[in-house]
């Protein structure tokens, strides 16, 4: 109950360990530090918040969500794909793991299901002021490219939720919470926007020197997009603590 008492007090949050500049840019979105890696290489990488929600409040703590591949929707050159994950990635799945670091919030845990990691929440401590950023860290293990398919890039989009107070998810409004996430699953996480520019991309480049695109393939080969579904960011975008719904609530 620790935990959750730190996430209740509107003092869970992110203390900087990313400062950029004091100037502040409002339109900065929250994005991976690192987003772009070769399939079956691993790195340490980060999710930097930019800003907080407005010029006075203080970001009090993040939920990340990666798509699953399970009822995913997959985009091939820009159009909906009937095809799997699997005929694209030959391992997906465990991929993502978060890394403990409190010099960035007091209380952290990974979201799973099935066996795999498929998000993160973080908070706890006295926010990150408005003047500076902030990231938090995990290690990412790119998925290989499946030798026979024609993908020379698979781009996964990655959900996130930079929260400054905790409300219900009626209240939301770029006040309480900003958003970094799909503007058309009909979800209440929906972020409001004209384009579909929200989420973060994770891209998995191929190989073309150990994995040679197939011939039949163009020259350029196919740029595959993830998408998380309607019902996984239902699932997996709220924080959960100890069993408990902290947010929204």
């Amino acid at each position: 109950m620790k935990k959750l008492n730190k996430f209740k007090l509107a003092t869970l949050s992110l203390t900087t360990i990313m400062l950029i500049g004091l100037g502040q840019n409002l339109f900065a979105h929250t994005r991976l530090n690192e987003a772009t890696q070769t399939e079956g290489t691993r790195t340490i990488n980060h999710i930097v918040i930019s800003h907080s929600c407005n010029d006075t409040s203080h970001t009090i703590g993040t939920s990340v969500v990666f798509p699953d591949g399970v009822d995913s929707t997959i985009l091939v050159n820009g159009e909906a794909s009937e095809g799997q994950m699997l005929d694209y990635l030959t391992n997906y799945g465990n991929n993502f793991q978060l890394l403990l670091d409190r010099s960035v919030f007091d209380a952290m845990n990974e979201k799973i299901v099935g066996g795999n990691v498929v998000g993160y929440w973080a908070g706890g401590g006295a926010g990150m002021p408005n003047n500076l950023y902030a990231a938090t860290s995990f290690r990412s293990t790119a998925a290989g490219i499946e030798p026979t398919s024609c993908a020379s890039s698979v781009a996964v989009k990655v959900s996130i939720a930079d929260v400054c107070e905790i409300t219900d998810a009626a209240g939301f409004n770029d006040d309480v919470v900003r958003l970094w996430t799909h503007n058309d699953l009909g979800t209440p996480f929906d972020r409001v926007s004209d384009t579909d520019d929200g989420p973060a991309t994770f891209t998995i480049t191929r190989d073309l020197t150990a994995n040679p695109l197939p011939e039949g393939c163009s020259a350029e080969g196919d740029a595959v997009v993830i998408k998380p579904s309607a019902a996984q960011i239902n699932r997996d975008m709220p924080i959960v603590v100890d069993g408990q719904q902290v947010w929204p609530q």
